[in-house]
C-alpha cells in the first residue's frame, strides 16, 4: 500500500518553508498517520496544530490546535478572534476547526460534503490546510491572539 502521506511530505522542501513561512513540520515516528505543524501567527505567537491523517488523502484529516503534551482541550493552545474567526475556530470544549476541509467540519455539517470547496482527496492536500490555517486564520485581521 502506498504511503501517500509520506509522498506528500517528501514532495516539499520543509527547510525552505521554515525559512519563508516559519513552519516546522514533523511526522510522528510512532503514530505515523499524525503530522504536527508549528507555525506563527501575525503577532509572533507560535501554535502547534495536529493533523490525524488516517486514510489520507481520501478522507479529510482531523485537525486541532494542541499544547506540547498533545492536548486539544487546553484553551491556551488555541487562537482567539472576533465572531467571524469563531465561526471556524471552535475553542475547547468543542476543540475543532469548522471548515469543509476537516473531518470535524464535515461531520458537524454533513450537508457540506457536496460543496465544491469540500475536501476532495484528488485535489486537496495537507498544504491547503496548512495555508488556510496560516494565511486565513492566524494572519487574518479576525485573529486576536492566544486564548486564555
Amino acid at each position: 500500500m502506498a504511503d501517500r502521506l509520506g509522498e506528500f511530505l517528501a514532495a516539499h522542501d520543509w527547510e525552505i518553508l521554515q525559512i519563508v513561512k516559519g513552519w516546522q513540520v514533523e511526522r510522528d515516528p510512532v503514530a505515523t498517520d499524525v503530522v504536527r505543524l508549528t507555525l506563527p501567527a501575525r503577532d509572533g505567537e507560535r501554535y502547534l496544530v495536529r493533523f490525524v491523517c488516517d486514510l489520507y488523502p481520501e478522507r479529510p484529516p482531523s485537525v486541532s490546535f494542541v499544547n506540547s503534551d498533545g492536548s486539544a482541550g487546553d484553551r491556551r493552545a488555541w487562537p482567539r478572534g472576533n465572531a467571524t474567526f469563531h465561526q471556524v475556530v471552535k475553542l475547547p470544549s468543542e476543540s475543532f476547526l469548522c471548515t469543509d476541509l476537516t473531518r470535524e467540519g464535515l461531520n458537524h455539517h454533513p450537508d457540506w460534503v457536496g460543496r465544491s470547496t469540500a475536501w476532495d482527496g484528488t485535489t486537496h492536500t495537507l498544504m491547503h490546510l496548512f495555508n488556510y490555517i496560516h494565511d486565513d486564520l492566524l494572519n487574518s485581521p479576525d485573529y486576536q491572539g492566544r486564548a486564555s
